[in-house]
């Protein structure tokens, strides 16, 4: 602090002059001058009892009687410089605080008579009496948090005169918020006092609680709620012990959590309440007491579920509330989420079967109003929110739910439309959370699919129907062998275009139909299946292919944009079935499989519309060459004619019509899958070639330009890892030039902020260096693994430094951490290279010096406020230690399991994660070239 010792003490008496001044008011200038004085003794290091001398004053002041609120309002702001929760003081040195509450706790019982003695004051005029009780109040609820009452014995605690000026003020209405707080805090910091209260709860009752309830007071009612919450919370053995004071506190809870059909917060804050007592019985040990305890409170149990039925029922003034969709309001769905915990352990207190006994015992069949509609809809959500302890129980009886579904589908209700949706979204949710129990047999199948059906054209169900629909497909094996429900599975699938449904909802609809097609054995009815359900899905296709773009776009735009949009979505189903018959990867004994005929019709669909300029729109090309993907994936060698065709239009679209990642990403799927064949690699050096050559990846020169296209960068390095890792030696040899480049540009693109990028580029510099060393050290090595591994020699040669270089740089970037494994790898794998071209030609150009001169150049080329003073020094040969002890763990794992993915050193893996570590709020942005 700035001022001096003799200038604070003068700051000090001056402040208490002005808190005597104004000790009558204003009363928000005396509480300035209390907080500026308590702050200044806090801060008064050269004072050894500062809260003594403030107490010497106060007491000098105290005898003439004057200036009591003075007095209360400091002794109010003394205790909050120091409780743990404040933290405007979080500068002040923490032993400084420690001695400072300890000196305060000393003068507790002085503090305790003077508060006590205020309490018991008498003022004629009631007003001005209230106000000094508040004060005091005040002063004891910060004496509370501070922890007064821990320093007189717990014993004596329960008949301190200040806790019945306590409750006496409860009496008071403009008391009652601070009486409230003070008990909460003594309730939770002292043990004796939810016993002291629970032997009060009679009285709380009946002089508190129900005269609030009849005056609807929900002030009070929230208040006492929150008490009653807390006691049980801090004691619930006490509860659980099953007293006739224990029940009252039940009783009275469960009062608050009825009261107000409206207020939810009231109801909310009795939930906890709940669950402590409910987790606290299940968890006793003892038997006994345990089926005693339960034995006691299943009706308390029981009663609270039907209490919280009707408090989150959707009531008449929440249905005026549901939105133009017919979400529910924020209060009520905020309730209900809170609600979840509650309601499951309920079930686990009463058990799977009577807690479903109780959900079932409702209107379920009777749907002629909107309370009868509102009961089973809360019950609905119930079911949903306790499926995960109801649904590996055996045997139970779901009867009704689907006497539900029958009677929403067949039954005229007239009733809020917006009420009945959310019935129908609550229903197909139960569907989908108990799918397995509801449909035990082929012959309910068909009416549930018509129910979710129903439910997909209603905003509001119609992705909890979408889903339901995927669950039931996936957890009723059977559904497949019954022909009907194949057809009104196949009719939900023609139909979706119409539907409106949302991608990711259409989505789920075909991943249901796709689940239960790859079930069918029967290759003709597979055949027959996909037809039917892929027919309208063509004819989207043809209608774009048939629309010139330019024309259309000027004369109906709107029209364009919805042709392209159900294009868009029929080249996604068509992709999501075939991934699921992939899948499902079945023999058939024809030559032209099911999946072959799908690709004889789709496949010059596909091929026109790689060849056209529709392919400029990003969510057209993301759906073809997700599509194309799923097809290569699925028909296996069937694609292998087609391959050389998609291949060259791949590289045109990537080239010419827009630079997206997605087609380098369907390359990769086509590398993958027959990158091992020698025969096809003139086609994948070509399109390596190509994308290489793209403006582009040529235009990549720094990582700023790398950040700018992310996606881009990691498409392309994933294309040429797997390229090094699924071609012939001989190919990868006859495209040197290209590897070399790709390496090059990975070793600047590694230091890119994007992480994905960045590890990307890390990863393929792995798996070239790893492809050159396992060539190096094959035992009889064959010419084309002479010829990658020297490749692999020469591009260390001309890009070691460079590599270690982006490295360094990675690791002083963003996100340096992710990438400490990588970077350590290809520190590792540089030196393994750097000893075993020790004994060759190449030792002058690549040897162990060469290593070390890399390092050093790069080490003293960092700009000065990359490092700290003296740090290069103590880098370069540290790290050269640990690189040569990684290049011995290196070979001795190869020789001792033959892993040619061999772990990194760890004293070098330690020094890279250390030095990444170390650097990670100090090195300053930079763009690395």
């Amino acid at each position: 602090m700035a001022l001096q010792a003799e200038y604070r003490s003068a700051l000090q008496a001056a402040l208490l002059v002005a808190a005597k001044k104004y000790s009558a008011g204003p009363p928000q200038l005396l509480t300035q001058i209390c907080l500026a004085l308590s702050a200044l003794v806090l801060r008064a290091v050269e004072l050894k009892k500062p809260v003594e001398q403030i107490f010497g004053s106060l007491s000098e002041t105290q005898v003439h009687g004057m200036y009591s609120h003075a007095i209360l309002e400091l002794l109010t702001v003394l205790p909050e410089e120091v409780i743990e929760e404040n933290v405007v003081n979080v500068l002040v040195d923490s032993d400084r605080r420690w001695h400072f509450r300890q000196e305060l706790l000393s003068h507790v019982d002085i503090v305790l008579d003077f508060l006590l003695h205020q309490a018991k004051v008498e003022i004629a005029l009631k007003s001005e009496m209230h106000e000094k009780h508040r004060k005091v109040l005040r002063g004891l609820l910060s004496w509370v948090r501070v922890g007064c009452f821990l320093e007189i014995p717990q014993s004596s605690l329960p008949s301190h005169p200040l806790l019945g000026f306590v409750f006496d003020s409860l009496l008071v209405p403009i008391l009652f918020d601070l009486a409230i707080e003070v008990l909460i805090e003594l309730v939770n910091r002292h043990e004796v006092l939810p016993q002291t209260l629970l032997l009060r709860m009679e009285w709380f009752e009946e002089a508190l609680l129900l005269p609030a309830i009849d005056l609807k007071n929900d002030h009070a009612v929230g208040g006492l709620a929150c008490l009653f919450s807390e006691i049980g919370q801090s004691a619930p053995m006490l509860i659980a012990a099953g007293s006739r004071e224990a029940f009252i506190l039940t009783d009275a809870v469960l009062r608050c959590l009825t009261y107000s059909k409206h207020d939810l917060e009231i109801a909310d804050s009795t939930l906890n309440f709940w669950c402590t007592i409910i987790e606290f019985i299940l968890g006793l040990n003892n038997k006994g007491e345990k089926e005693e305890a339960v034995s006691a409170f299943i009706p308390v149990f029981t009663v609270l579920l039907d209490a919280l039925f009707c408090k989150a029922m959707v009531s008449d003034y929440s249905a005026q509330e549901l939105d133009g969709t017919g979400h529910l309001p924020d209060d009520l769905l905020g309730f209900r989420r809170n609600l979840e915990e509650l309601l499951t352990n309920i079930c686990c207190f009463l058990g799977p079967r009577e807690f479903l006994m109780k959900v079932l015992n409702g209107p379920w069949t009777t749907l002629d109003s909107e309370l009868s509609l509102a009961m089973v809809e809360v019950r609905l959500f119930t079911l949903n929110t306790v499926a995960v302890v109801l649904e590996n129980e055996q045997h139970l009886d779901f009867s009704i739910i689907l006497q539900l579904i029958t009677a929403m589908r067949t039954t005229h209700i007239d009733v809020s439309s917006k009420l009945l949706h959310l019935v129908h979204k609550s229903a197909a949710e139960v569907v989908g959370s108990f799918s397995k129990l509801l449909c035990s047999s082929t012959t309910v199948v068909l009416p549930v699919l018509s129910f979710l059906a129903s439910g997909m054209q209603i905003p509001i169900a119609a992705s909890s129907s979408a889903i339901a629909l995927r669950k039931l497909c996936e957890e009723v094996p059977f559904l497949a062998d019954d022909e009907s429900n194949l057809k009104g599975l196949l009719w939900i699938g023609q139909g979706l275009h119409d539907m409106g449904l949302t991608l990711n909802e259409e989505a789920d609809v075909v991943s249901a139909i796709g689940t239960v097609l790859a079930l069918i054995s029967n290759e003709e009815l597979l055949n027959v299946s996909l037809n039917q359900l892929l027919e309208p899905s063509y004819k989207a296709i043809e209608a774009l292919l048939k629309l010139d773009i330019d024309d259309s776009m000027k004369q109906n735009p709107a029209v364009y944009s919805a042709t392209l949009e159900a294009a868009v979505r029929a080249v996604t189903r068509l992709g999501l079935i075939l991934r699921h018959l992939s899948v499902a990867n079945k023999p058939y004994k024809s030559s032209e499989s099911p999946i072959l005929n799908v690709l004889c019709l789709f496949w010059p669909m596909l091929e026109n519309l790689l060849a056209s300029h529709h392919m400029k729109h990003s969510s057209l090309a993301a759906a073809v060459c997700r599509s194309l993907s799923f097809i290569i994936q699925a028909s296996g060698q069937q694609f292998l004619p087609l391959l050389s065709e998609v291949m060259v239009a791949l590289c045109r679209n990537f080239t010419s019509v827009q630079a997206s990642e997605y087609f380098i990403r369907t390359a990769t799927v086509c590398l993958e899958e027959f990158g091992d064949k020698e025969e096809l690699g003139s086609i994948f050096i070509r399109t390596l070639n190509s994308f290489t050559e793209a403006e582009i990846i040529l235009s990549m020169n720094s990582s700023y330009a790398c950040d700018q296209d992310p996606d881009i960068v990691e498409a392309y390095m994933g294309f040429t890892s797997m390229f090094i890792s699924c071609c012939p030696k001989n190919v990868i040899a006859a495209a040197a030039s290209l590897v070399e480049i790709s390496f090059k540009k990975a070793t600047i693109w590694c230091t890119a902020m994007h992480r994905g990028a960045g590890l990307s580029a890390l990863s393929y510099m792995m798996c070239l260096l790893e492809a050159g060393t396992s060539c190096l050290l094959a035992p009889i090595a064959a010419t084309q693994e002479l010829s990658v591994g020297d490749l692999c020699l020469r591009i260390c040669v001309e890009c070691g430094e460079s590599a270690i270089c982006g490295v360094i740089y990675a690791l002083l970037g963003v996100s340096a951490m992710t990438r400490v494994h990588k970077a350590a790898t290809v520190l590792q794998q540089l030196a393994a290279i750097c000893h075993l071209s020790e004994n060759t030609n190449w030792k002058l150009k690549l040897g162990w010096r060469a290593l070390q001169a890399w390092l050093t150049n790069v080490v003293h080329a960092l700009p000065s406020e990359y490092l700290r003073p003296g740090e290069a020094e103590q880098l370069i040969p540290s790290w050269l230690k640990a690189m040569e002890s990684a290049s011995s763990d290196y070979f001795h794992k190869i020789a001792s399991s033959g892993d040619l993915k061999a772990d990194c050193g760890r004293s070098l893996k330690r020094v890279v994660r250390e030095f990444a570590d170390s650097h990670r709020h100090t090195a300053p942005s930079f763009t690395f070239m």
